[in-house]
C-alpha cells in the first residue's frame, strides 16, 4: 500500500496540536497493479519541531481506515519551510542532533 495525507490545518483537540487533512492510500498487488484506494478525513498527532536550521512538523503515528482495512501509519516528518531567524540575542544551542521539541498553541 501507498498513500499521502493532503494537510488542510492544524488544530488544537483536547489540548494537544493535530494534524487535520486527508489521508488516501492506494492498495497494490504484489505485481503492481492497482486493487483499490480510498480516503478518510482524519486528526493525527501533531509536534512543531525546532532545529537549528528551521522547523519540522512531526506528524502520526496514526490508524486510518481504508478500503476496509486498519493502516497504521508510523510518525513521518514535514518540512514547514519555516526557518530561524538570526537574533542579536544569543539563544541556547538546541541538543544534538539538532532537533528540541516544542509544541506550538493556539495554532489553527
Amino acid at each position: 500500500m501507498s498513500g499521502c495525507l493532503r494537510l488542510d490545518r492544524f488544530i488544537v483537540v483536547s489540548g494537544r496540536l493535530c494534524a487535520a487533512g486527508v489521508f488516501a492510500g492506494e492498495l497494490l498487488d504484489a505485481d503492481g497493479t492497482t486493487i483499490g484506494w480510498g480516503s478518510r478525513r482524519k486528526t493525527a498527532p501533531a509536534e512543531i519541531v525546532r532545529g537549528l536550521r528551521g522547523a519540522t512538523a512531526v506528524i502520526g503515528p496514526v490508524d486510518v481506515d481504508l478500503l476496509g482495512l486498519t493502516v497504521s501509519v508510523p510518525a513521518f516528518t514535514l518540512d514547514t519551510g519555516a526557518r530561524m531567524r538570526r537574533s542579536s540575542r544569543s539563544l541556547p544551542e538546541a541538543p544534538r542532533p539538532g532537533l528540541e521539541p516544542h509544541m506550538v498553541s493556539g495554532a489553527r
